[in-house]
């Protein structure tokens, strides 16, 4: 009896240590990226499991958690892709935001704008017209996380992919974040901004276009251009004429500028 004890006993620490060491994250960093791929194909039960993998000091951990929550894709990811957001890294800043938007846009990932490259700034050269269903509700708390990242993401990228995002969720709530976003004097986030402005469809917003009606950045012009047409903004219109009789103008700007007068 008291044998058959003993091995009851041995068993038991045995089968504690086993789910111990399944639970406790690995010393090495390359096996927790390797248990956080593992989950990508999960269910939303295993998001609590990734979790833990978001505050890991190693930033690839991270990274690979955020991948494999976008991957789940339910809206049990939505609060930790949220949190993720508030990572320093601008690629996981990214990477989460892409995969909010993918929860409201389905196919937003599959598209190719979340892959990191080289070629990750040739992204923003193709314009993008998405946009969420007038009556989609997107929840508060998603745009906020990513009106901030807008606002003051880790890299021009990162806040020029946020005022995209914004305006493909139709994130009126995130206008203030945009407007400062504009002081940054990047074209790129500029560009996203204007373009963002034309999404959420706030008539107020086309004040702020109109600083660029005449800016030397052919892209900036015509997107400010196109967005104070669109919001009907009055006050543009001394600027679309100047603009239009310039025979300096570019002919797309001119063509755009009499669009505008007419709208």
């Amino acid at each position: 009896m008291g044998h058959r004890k003993f091995t009851l006993l041995l068993l038991a620490v045995c089968t504690v240590g086993t789910a111990f060491a399944q639970e406790s994250p690995s010393a090495d960093p390359k096996a927790r990226i390797k248990a956080a791929r593992a989950l990508k194909d999960a269910t939303s039960d295993s998001i609590p499991l990734l979790q833990p993998y978001l505050a890991d000091a190693d930033r690839d951990v991270r990274l690979e958690a955020v991948r494999s929550l976008v991957a789940i894709g339910t809206q049990h990811s939505l609060d930790p892709l949220v949190a993720a957001t508030r990572d320093n890294d601008p690629e996981i800043q990214i990477r989460a935001t892409d995969g909010l938007v993918n929860f409201y846009v389905p196919g937003y990932v599959q598209s190719g704008v979340a892959r990191w490259s080289a070629a990750v700034r040739s992204r923003f050269d193709r314009e993008n017209r998405d946009v969420v269903d007038p009556w989609v509700n997107v929840r508060p708390e998603v745009v906020t996380a990513i009106a901030k990242l807008a606002r003051g993401g880790g890299s021009m990228e990162s806040r020029a992919n946020a005022a995209r995002a914004v305006g493909i969720l139709r994130g009126k709530p995130a206008l203030p974040e945009l407007l400062e976003a504009l002081q940054t004097k990047d074209t790129q986030v500029i560009y996203e901004v204007l373009i963002a402005f034309q999404k959420i469809g706030d008539l107020a917003a086309g004040t702020k276009a109109m600083t660029f009606v005449r800016d030397l950045e052919p892209r900036i012009q015509l997107a400010a251009i196109e967005t104070v047409g669109l919001l009907r903004t009055r006050e543009a219109m001394p600027d679309l004429r100047r603009v239009f009789d310039d025979t300096k103008s570019s002919v797309a700007a001119r063509r755009a500028a009499l669009v505008a007068l007419a709208m």
